[in-house]
C-alpha cells in the first residue's frame, strides 16, 4: 500500500508540473488537465462508466434591412464540444470535463477561441444539478430572444457556474448562476442570475422567466465609473394544444415584461419600463412558426452599445412596438442530429430588418446518456 501510494504521488507531481509547462498552449493545456482530473476520481465508487458526449452547432445567420437599432451582419460559424467523464450509481453522478471551440468565418481575430468544460452534474428523476463549466444547453429553458439575443447564443454558449433545476410531470422550475466575469483592473465584476419556470395544467399554462444582472466596477477603477444592475422578468399566463385542427402544436402566451434599469450613484439613473409581450407558436410536421409581439416602453434605455455587458437581450426592445416573426423548415429532426433553414423578419416604426438562417445541430454521445439537450 505504501508503495502504491508513492506511485500515485509521484504520477500527481509529474502531471502538475507538465500542467504548468502546458498552460501557454490553451488546446494542450485542456486536454492534458481533463486526463489529470480523471484520474483524480475516486476509484472506489461502484459501477463506474466512461461518458463521452460530442455536440456541434453550424450556423449562418444573414441580417439585411434597417439597422436603426440594431447593426445588419452575417454571424457565420462552428461551435464544437467534445466531453468525456466518468458516471457512477447508474448515471446519477456524472463528472465531465472538455472544452468548447469556436470559430467565426472569415476573422482572423480570435479565429479559434476555446473554453475549459469542466463540471459535476447530478441527476434524479425530479431533480438536477450543475456546478461548474457547462453548455448553456444544459439550461432547461430555451430562454427567448429578448431574454438572450441571438449573438450571445453564438458566441457565449457557455455558463460558468451552477444550475438547479425541478421536473415534474407537468412543468418545471429552474435557477442558474453565471458568472461572466472576475473583477480585476482591466474587467468589471460580473454576473448573471436567473429563473424559468413553466407549468401546465390541462391546457391551460403559467410560467415566468428573466434575470438580474450585475455590472460592477474594476479594481481602483476611477469615482466615475458606477456600478450598473438590470433586472428584467416576465411572468405570463397562457393555452397549449398538443393538437388543434390542423396544427401539431399551439401554444399562446402573453404577460407584462418589466425591468429595473439602474446605473447607481448618478442623478436620474434609474428607470423602470414595463410593457407586453405576447408569443404564438404553431407548428405542422417539420414545419414551424413563431410570432412575438412587444409593446411598451423602452427596456434598454442605456442603448444598443451595451449589448453584451449589462444588455444580453434583443435590443429591439427599445422601440415602443415590435414585432418578431420566426419561420423555419427542419429537414433533419432527430434526437442526433437538426438540420433547418428559416427567415426571421424584425419590424419596427424604423423599418423592417430581415435574417436568412441556416443551422446545424448534431449531439452524439454514450447511451442513454445525453448531457447537452437539443431545443
Amino acid at each position: 500500500m505504501k508503495d502504491l501510494l508513492k506511485e500515485i504521488l509521484k504520477s500527481i507531481k509529474t502531471d502538475i508540473s507538465t500542467l504548468i509547462r502546458l498552460k501557454s498552449q490553451p488546446s494542450l493545456f485542456i486536454l492534458h488537465s481533463l486526463f489529470f482530473i480523471l484520474t483524480l476520481l475516486p476509484l472506489s465508487v461502484s459501477a463506474q462508466q466512461v461518458e463521452w458526449n460530442v455536440d456541434a452547432l453550424g450556423f449562418f445567420d444573414n441580417s439585411e434591412g434597417d439597422h436603426t437599432l440594431r447593426p445588419t451582419q452575417t454571424l457565420a460559424g462552428m461551435n464544437v464540444s467534445p466531453e468525456v467523464g466518468l458516471s457512477w450509481n447508474n448515471r446519477q453522478h456524472a463528472i465531465m470535463g472538455g472544452a468548447n471551440l469556436i470559430t467565426r468565418w472569415g476573422s482572423d481575430e480570435d479565429a479559434l477561441k476555446a473554453k475549459a468544460l469542466v463540471y459535476y452534474q447530478y441527476q434524479s428523476p425530479h431533480f438536477h444539478f450543475l456546478i461548474g463549466n457547462f453548455m448553456r444547453d444544459k439550461l432547461l429553458s430555451d430562454y427567448p430572444e429578448y431574454l438572450l439575443a441571438d449573438t450571445i447564443r453564438y458566441y457565449r454558449p457557455v455558463v460558468q457556474g451552477m444550475a438547479w433545476q425541478y421536473l415534474a410531470d407537468n412543468g418545471h422550475f429552474e435557477a442558474f448562476l453565471d458568472w461572466t466575469s472576475a473583477i480585476s483592473k482591466k474587467h468589471r465584476e460580473q454576473f448573471m442570475a436567473g429563473i424559468s419556470t413553466k407549468f401546465h395544467f390541462q391546457h391551460f399554462l403559467i410560467g415566468a422567466e428573466g434575470y438580474y444582472y450585475h455590472y460592477a466596477r474594476r479594481q481602483n477603477s476611477p469615482i466615475d465609473e458606477h456600478i450598473h444592475d438590470y433586472l428584467i422578468a416576465h411572468p405570463f399566463i397562457g393555452l397549449h394544444y398538443d393538437q388543434w385542427a390542423f396544427l401539431d402544436q399551439l401554444e399562446i402566451r402573453g404577460g407584462l415584461l418589466a425591468s429595473l434599469d439602474r446605473e447607481r450613484n448618478m442623478e436620474h439613473g434609474k428607470y423602470t419600463p414595463i410593457g407586453f409581450l405576447g408569443e404564438l407558436q404553431a407548428s405542422r410536421k417539420n414545419l414551424q412558426l413563431k410570432e412575438t409581439v412587444y409593446a411598451g416602453a423602452n427596456m434598454q434605455h442605456f442603448g444598443s452599445s451595451h449589448l453584451g455587458q449589462y444588455y444580453w437581450g434583443d435590443t429591439y426592445t427599445q422601440a415602443p412596438f415590435y414585432s418578431r416573426t420566426d419561420l423555419q423548415y427542419r429537414f433533419i429532426n432527430n434526437s442526433f442530429v437538426n438540420v433547418y433553414a428559416g427567415v426571421i423578419v424584425n419590424a419596427t416604426r424604423y423599418g423592417i430588418n430581415h435574417h436568412q438562417v441556416i443551422t446545424l445541430r448534431l449531439n452524439l454521445g454514450s447511451k442513454n446518456f445525453k448531457p447537452i439537450m437539443l431545443k
